[in-house]
């Protein structure tokens, strides 16, 4: 579980940005918002590299190079549709599994009564994608949701992990 390394890049900056955010007027924290969005999107970007090059790699040294090449440039497609997508390209059944797997997390997050992962990792992806390309948070986007969107991808992270080991 390689991967979760990259997690620490933002889990440093966010300890710092905790105790920021409490004084920070509402654009302010608006901005730590978009910018902690965009960090947790490439930290997710690079785990999900390194999950389908070392899975690639574990086929075959051929298919790994291939998918190396392949997603050198992931470029944000980390929502959960493209997630399933670049699954399906694999075999259906990777892809079943992992919406089954993460269906499951989803539930069980609701059952406890901590939302819709699946919901708040969209919402981080748009945010992201929203402040990226138009420098601007959505209305629903706010610091507390970012949080839990990267929690929410955390999960998601884990779920492609147990669907190619």
């Amino acid at each position: 579980m390689l991967y979760k390394k990259h997690f620490r890049l933002v889990d440093d900056v966010v300890a710092h940005l905790d105790g920021a955010i409490a004084s920070a007027d509402s654009f302010t924290k608006s901005r730590y918002a978009g910018f902690y969005a965009v960090s947790v999107a490439t930290v997710i970007e690079l785990s999900v590299k390194q999950i389908v090059i070392e899975f690639a790699n574990s086929k075959s040294p051929v298919f790994g190079g291939y998918i190396n090449r392949k997603f050198d440039r992931l470029n944000a497609r980390v929502s959960y549709k493209d997630l399933k997508g670049m699954l399906e390209e694999f075999g259906g059944s990777y892809s079943s599994s992992f919406d089954q797997l993460v269906k499951g997390a989803d539930e069980s997050s609701m059952r406890a009564r901590n939302g819709s992962i699946v919901a708040s990792y969209g919402n981080l992806i748009t945010c992201r994608h929203k402040f990226a390309h138009e420098g601007e948070v959505p209305n629903n986007s706010t610091y507390e949701e970012i949080k839990r969107g990267f929690a929410a991808g955390k999960v998601i992270l884990e779920c492609l992990h147990g669907t190619l080991i």
